[in-house]
């Protein structure tokens, strides 16, 4: 069983996307850490014909949920979680198709100990400032932002500052197994139930973690930069940004794929 690993979440839309991920990892994965590439089983042709068979593991979808698979944000959101279940790895760090590294990367960036991995934590300002300029639209994300964040601090009794866990994030199976264990088994609660209440695998882990302190959190910003929206992307590089600044700061890019095809910042 591996210390680490990635795994890299992707359909068919994204596949285009997911050879680019995949490229990147084999340029900056200087330590070699383990690839994991979950896919809907009825795709793989695609995959291997499109990203060919090398840099990676190939998995299915369908075997991490030990069920049928209809391809859509659940059940992206459930094979992250279920994932933890499949006694690949102790540690994992996740990463959705439309984002690529830009920048070499080491084991140490994403692991506090051998026990320990970082945390990501924050309180999205950097997200907030930018919508603050838009009018509106922040008003209505804030509502929604909250409201899924108090239906799940609710169920732990957690109070406090409102955080935030962007993708990609780095989980722990300890923390997930304990989260098994100590609250889904004796509540008969399964992990497609907690997503049908709130539709967010990155609020449950991190309010759990926050919660119950399985592991120590040893907080860290994004690895990534993330782009929500295709104008906040515009404007970040209407500001002078080039791969090479948000290089001094991230490992890669999350792309604004809804709004987008464009691969590359």
């Amino acid at each position: 069983m591996d210390n680490l690993v990635f795994l890299f979440k992707s359909h068919a839309p994204h596949v285009h996307y997911t050879k680019q991920l995949i490229e990147t990892t084999a340029k900056h994965n200087k330590d070699n850490i383990p690839v994991y590439l979950s896919i809907p089983k009825h795709q793989e042709q695609l995959f291997k014909d499109v990203i060919g068979t090398d840099g990676y593991n190939m998995i299915f979808d369908e075997d991490v949920i030990q069920d049928t698979v209809h391809q859509n944000w659940f059940t992206q959101q459930l094979v992250k979680m279920k994932f933890s279940e499949t006694e690949l790895c102790e540690n994992y760090l996740w990463v959705d198709g439309d984002s690529y590294f830009i920048k070499d990367f080491y084991y140490d960036d994403f692991m506090y100990t051998n026990e320990i991995p970082y945390t990501t934590i924050h309180e999205n300002k950097d997200l907030f400032q930018w919508m603050a300029t838009k009018g509106t639209l922040l008003l209505d994300v804030l509502r929604s932002y909250k409201e899924d964040r108090d239906k799940v601090r609710n169920v732990f009794d957690r109070t406090g500052k409102y955080y935030d866990w962007t993708c990609p994030n780095l989980w722990s199976v300890k923390v997930l197994k304990h989260f098994k264990e100590y609250y889904l088994e004796p509540n008969n609660l399964t992990y497609q139930q907690l997503l049908s209440h709130v539709p967010g695998e990155l609020i449950w882990y991190g309010e759990y973690l926050l919660s119950t302190q399985v592991i120590p959190i040893i907080p860290c910003e994004s690895w990534f930069k993330p782009f929500h929206y295709l104008q906040q992307m515009v404007d970040c590089k209407n500001q002078g940004n080039t791969e090479d600044t948000l290089a001094m700061n991230y490992l890669g890019i999350v792309m604004p794929s809804k709004e987008t095809n464009q691969l590359r910042f």
